[in-house]
């Protein structure tokens, strides 16, 4: 049998809308990062993803006109590619590649801590035991995407719905069944003014990225062109109210002080004020359920671009070949084989606490630039056009947005986060240099 050329269009407007939001994950990414966006801003944590969530729906409109005119599996790498040239396109899948192998990783981090913290809790602050376990995560991942795109958005979808129950029972309970504890006089001094509130929406970006894994299915999605973009806009926004209902109740049967204290644990947290027992069992599974989605939908969005990149020529042609069933498998295995190896170095750092804020933080910073790149590009591959509202000034005023909050963020972090955001940002002038001249062709 002939391997096919293109990837066959399985999903429908519910299935893309259920890949958004399950790759947002929002119980994975209120036990990932609710806990440090309250340690850097406090009870206005949810006040800093109100403003993130506006900046990234501008962004989403941009990306759903993108993958309307142009429905690419390589998302923002193509559309930089197609809007400024081969170089600024390799440049692109540089930061894409980069951002998310760090989003793969603080993923897996966190499933390997929950999956110690129910299974064998005298392990649970072990940096390498988590990073094991997190391998072991990816490699379940990948088998799971190697049968398919179609039958991933199944299990998909019953992973969401579980999850939502879960949330929907333990916001109700945090809201209402608890009274809320005193606060602590004593409770960790959040960072000051613009600074907490930037470094709070930053770590928001993470909180609210998954829902562009749309884009990256753009090729694979059947029904109107607006299908992909439509699913997409409407997982941010209903993941997104999820979050902050979640967020509001949860902080009202906590405290800060206790927050900062489980900045790697939250929900463990969130079980321990409802009571514990059962309550921590049902809340430890639901954030492994919600982190497994994230991960597996987070590396479906990197499998197609890195076979989107490979089909163009800006990586090796071998991951840009389908095998007999339409999935990318090769490139599924070679994204599989540098996670691993990046996980176990990962596994190195001296405590969980700096482990997980080096790789949310990284990631975030990358995806910032991603989705700025794409901004700037919608703007200007519809400059044009006379839906001038959507494809210009709204992506601009996503970008906009993010530019603002992106250098507040870096001047608030500290020395070891922006070395590696620079170093990141640098190494991949020479890729850029040395792929865009090997490119077959600008995305056309």
């Amino acid at each position: 049998m002939t391997a096919p050329r293109r990837l066959p269009r399985v999903l429908g407007f519910f299935d893309v809308t259920v890949l958004s939001g399950a790759s947002m994950g929002p119980a994975y990414s209120l036990a990932s990062t609710m806990g440090l966006m309250i340690a850097v801003d406090g009870k206005q944590a949810p006040l800093a993803l109100v403003f993130l969530s506006a900046i990234m729906l501008c962004v989403a409109v941009g990306f759903a006109r993108l993958s309307r005119a142009h429905p690419d599996a390589g998302s923002s790498y193509a559309w930089i590619g197609r809007a400024f040239g081969n170089g600024a396109g390799a440049y692109a899948a540089w930061i894409l590649i980069l951002s998310n192998f760090f989003a793969t990783l603080a993923t897996a981090l966190p499933a390997g801590i929950y999956t110690l913290d129910l299974f064998a809790p005298a392990l649970a602050g072990s940096t390498l035991a988590a990073s094991l376990i997190g391998i072991a995560w990816i490699l379940a991942s990948a088998a799971m995407l190697g049968f398919g795109l179609r039958p991933t958005a199944l299990v998909t979808a019953i992973f969401f719905s579980a999850e939502m129950v879960v949330l929907a029972a333990s916001s109700t309970a945090a809201g209402f069944f608890v009274h809320a504890p005193p606060p602590a006089p004593d409770a960790t001094p959040v960072v000051a003014g613009l600074g907490g509130l930037a470094s709070a929406m930053v770590l928001g970006i993470w909180m609210s990225d998954g829902w562009e894994v749309s884009a990256s299915t753009s090729e694979e999605t059947a029904g109107p062109p607006r299908t992909s973009g439509l699913g997409g806009i409407t997982g941010l926004l209903v993941t997104t109210a999820i979050l902050l209902v979640a967020m509001f109740a949860y902080l009202h049967a906590g405290t800060v002080a206790g927050f900062v204290a489980h900045q790697t644990d939250a929900m463990t947290y969130v079980a321990e004020q409802l009571g514990g027992g059962w309550w921590r069992v049902v809340i430890v599974a639901t954030v492994l359920v919600s982190t497994s989605a994230a991960l597996w939908t987070t590396m479906l969005y990197l499998s197609r671009s890195v076979f989107a990149m490979g089909r163009d020529g800006v990586l090796p042609v071998a991951v840009g070949r389908l095998d007999a069933r339409g999935v990318p498998l090769n490139a599924l295995i070679a994204i599989t084989v540098g996670l691993v190896v990046v996980m176990l170095a990962t596994g190195l750092y001296q405590t969980l606490n700096a482990a997980l804020q080096m790789v949310i933080t990284g990631t975030s910073i990358f995806l910032g630039l991603l989705f700025l790149g794409s901004s700037l590009a919608a703007a200007w591959t519809f400059r044009r056009s006379p839906e001038r509202w959507s494809g210009v000034v709204v992506p601009l005023g996503g970008a906009v947005g993010l530019l603002a909050i992106l250098g507040l963020a870096v001047q608030s972090a500290d020395w070891p986060t922006r070395e590696i955001e620079f170093a990141g940002i640098v190494l991949g002038v020479p890729f850029a240099l040395w792929r865009h001249a090997r490119s077959s062709k600008v995305p056309v």
